[in-house]
C-alpha cells in the first residue's frame, strides 16, 4: 500500500490552519458586549445637583419600577425611569467600574431592560444611546408640558407603536416585577449598608 508522506513543512502548515480554524469558531461563539449608553447631562432637569449620574440614574429607576401606582399619570417621570435602566442596564455589564458588580444582577438588569423596551414597543436591536436620547427628550418635553414634541420625539424608527400609544403606556405603565427585582437588586448592591436616597416626588 502506497502511503503519502507528509514533510514537517507540510504538517506544521497544517496544524497551524487548524488551530486558525478553532480559534476563529471560538470568536464566532463570543457574545458581543451588551449596547451601552449614558443619560444626557440635562436630563434631571436640574433635580440633581453635584449626584454620581450612574447611582442617579440608579434611584431613579428603582423607585419608579418599585412603585407602579405612584407613577401612574406621571409619563415623564416614567420615561426619564425607563431611560435610565436602559443606561445603567448596559453600563453595570461593560463599564469597568461595575466589573465587581454581582453577576446575577447585571444579567437581571439586561433582561428587565428587554423586558421594559418590549412594553414600550421598542425595537430590541436599538442602540441604547438612542433609546435613552428619545426617552429622555420625551421626559423633558412632557414635563415642559410640550406634548407636541414628546409625540414627535416617539415617532423615531426604534418605536413600533404610534407615538399616542407609546404616550399612554408610559402614563400607565403596567407593574413590571422583573423591572422591580433587577433595580432593587442593583441598589442593594450600592448600598449594601441600608437603602437608597430617593428624589423627593
Amino acid at each position: 500500500m502506497n502511503q503519502t508522506l507528509r514533510s514537517p513543512h507540510t504538517f506544521r502548515s497544517a496544524l497551524a490552519l487548524a488551530l486558525l480554524g478553532l480559534s476563529l469558531a471560538g470568536c464566532a461563539l463570543v457574545t458581543p458586549p451588551p449596547s451601552t449608553g449614558y443619560l444626557p447631562a440635562n436630563a434631571f432637569d436640574g433635580r440633581v445637583t453635584g449626584e454620581d449620574p450612574a447611582i442617579a440614574a440608579t434611584n431613579e429607576a428603582r423607585w419608579a419600577f418599585s412603585h407602579p401606582a405612584a407613577m401612574q399619570g406621571r409619563p415623564a417621570e416614567m420615561a426619564l425611569a425607563a431611560a435610565s435602566l436602559d443606561a445603567m442596564a448596559g453600563q453595570f455589564s461593560t463599564v469597568g467600574r461595575w466589573l465587581g458588580m454581582n453577576n446575577l444582577t447585571k444579567l437581571q438588569m439586561l433582561h428587565a431592560r428587554k423586558v421594559v423596551r418590549a412594553e414600550l414597543g421598542i425595537r430590541p436591536d436599538t442602540p441604547s444611546q438612542t433609546v435613552i436620547d428619545a426617552l429622555v427628550t420625551i421626559s423633558l418635553d412632557l414635563r415642559h408640558g410640550d406634548r407636541k414634541a414628546a409625540l414627535a420625539a416617539a415617532n423615531g424608527s426604534e418605536f413600533t407603536l404610534p407615538p399616542r400609544r407609546t404616550l399612554a403606556i408610559l402614563a400607565h405603565f403596567p407593574a413590571t416585577p422583573v423591572a422591580e427585582r433587577a433595580t432593587a437588586a442593583a441598589s442593594r448592591d450600592l448600598y449594601p449598608g441600608g437603602s437608597p436616597p430617593f428624589f423627593t416626588r
